[in-house]
């Protein structure tokens, strides 16, 4: 979230949406424990959408990803075999990063909150 400017988010999303982000990342930096880690973890429903907007700073390149994942578990128990969204968006943000972007915080909605 750090890495995303006002100005940027505002002009892809408008206002009301660039306040509930945020609002949302405030709320995230509260939840923060001493140690860094997160004190609660947002449960997000089966197929939300996850999404994020990284810019590198020093030129005018902007990169925007969504994504979402819907396991279908018949036993009701997940498996070995599922890949999560966490997964997935730290794997992302890890490509992402090894081409020089900035570390990448997805967002998914409802609750506006952070993923990674």
């Amino acid at each position: 979230m750090a890495n995303m400017s006002r100005r940027s988010l505002l002009g892809y999303s408008g206002t009301a949406a660039a306040g509930a982000v945020f609002a949302s990342a405030g709320a995230a930096t509260a939840a923060t424990g001493v140690d860094g880690a997160q004190a609660d973890a947002v449960e997000f429903p089966q197929g939300t959408e996850f999404g994020a907007q990284a810019s590198i700073s020093d030129s005018d390149l902007m990169m925007e990803m969504t994504f979402s994942v819907r396991v279908d578990r018949p036993n009701g128990v997940p498996t070995a075999q599922e890949i999560t969204p966490l997964e997935i968006a730290n794997a992302l943000s890890e490509i992402a990063e090894a081409k020089g972007w900035p570390p990448i915080t997805f967002y998914g909605t409802p609750p506006p909150a952070p993923l990674n």
